[in-house]
């Protein structure tokens, strides 16, 4: 895991879903931009679950604003900040850049050059 970061206790969400972080880290996506990534359990997001979409996603802008923002505005690796951060949830866990159609996925990607996170 390039750049990875240690874990902090995760905000509240507006669904009240139990999180749990899988994965934190860095990516460089150009040689000039960097790319902070975000992955979590969410079992509540599951087929039959009590999380759909709209509530999944009003989660990810929380966890945006709340907590990814100030992660990659600030690295403590001593490299850039991030220009973009990535929010995936997902029901059962995987590696970033992993597919699986079995599992349940929702993501989200921010543009946070401005300083606040900005849906794109």
């Amino acid at each position: 895991m390039l750049g990875s970061v240690a874990f902090a206790d995760l905000p509240p969400v507006p669904s009240g879903q139990n999180l749990k972080v899988l994965e934190e880290t860095f990516h460089t996506t150009t040689p000039t931009r960097r790319q902070f990534y975000l992955g979590i359990l969410a079992p509540a997001i599951a087929q039959g679950g009590n999380v759909g979409f709209e509530a999944a996603n009003a989660d990810i802008d929380v966890l945006c604003t709340e907590y990814a923002l100030s992660k990659a505005q600030n690295p403590n690796d001593g490299l850039d900040a991030a220009h973009e951060v990535v929010i995936r949830l997902m029901d059962n866990p995987m590696k970033y850049g992993d597919t699986n159609p079995d599992v349940r996925q929702y993501m989200g990607f921010y543009d946070i050059s401005k300083g606040m996170c900005e849906w794109h």
